[in-house]
């Protein structure tokens, strides 16, 4: 059933909103980003985007569930046509770390700051699900390891905190040595996956 022209609008107006805020979040910071500065750079009133969004925190939140929805995209473009659990892991943690080094605003906007409504929404839930996903299927096929301590919940935790690991160095503490640790990502990545691979996949 499609939608009424209004809501059309209202769901455009909000995007464009969304894209504003984003866009001057890449460009200048967080800091730059207010409900009137949004509003001046769309030629709209402060009060018509009340309309949309009550505070900044919230606009900014909208904004972490696009970041969240590119990662997400980046992750199951790579991972189209892969069928092996192992190279699927490996795929898409090494997707995961080149996302937080092309696009290292985005990332830290995503995981710098506190619990919102846009870290437990559904595109994070999408993306442990998928996690899981892999990991589930691996151990169905015999490929991974799984015990009563080391279960499918800890071999996501434990990829995904290696992942988000490697990426935070990369884009923190370790952004000027990004070309050394590349030359050490996949090699780590990938002992972590056989360290709960039974068998080559």
């Amino acid at each position: 059933m499609q939608s009424k022209p209004g809501e059309r609008r209202k769901t455009k107006t909000r995007q464009d909103i969304i894209n504003t805020a984003y866009a001057m979040i890449i460009a200048d910071g967080l800091d730059a980003v207010s409900l009137r500065a949004v509003a001046d750079r769309l030629d709209y009133s402060p009060a018509a985007l009340y309309r949309y969004f009550s505070s900044k925190d919230e606009l900014v939140d909208a904004v972490r569930a696009k970041c969240f929805e590119h990662l997400n995209a980046a992750i199951f473009q790579r991972l189209h046509g892969v069928s092996s659990p192992a190279r699927m892991l490996l795929v898409g943690g090494m997707t995961y770390i080149h996302f937080a080094r092309e696009h290292p605003v985005e990332y830290h906007l995503m995981f710098h700051l506190g619990p919102s409504p846009s870290t437990q929404a559904e595109n994070q839930k999408l993306a442990m699900r998928s996690l899981l996903y892999i990991v589930r299927h691996g151990i169905e096929l015999g490929i991974f390891a799984a015990d009563a301590n080391y279960t499918e919940d800890a071999i996501v935790l434990h990829c995904w905190s290696t992942v988000h690991g490697l990426a935070m160095l990369q884009t923190t503490v370790m952004e000027e040595e990004q070309a050394r640790m590349a030359e050490v990502t996949e090699t780590i990545l990938g002992r972590v996956i056989a360290s709960f691979t039974r068998i080559p996949a």
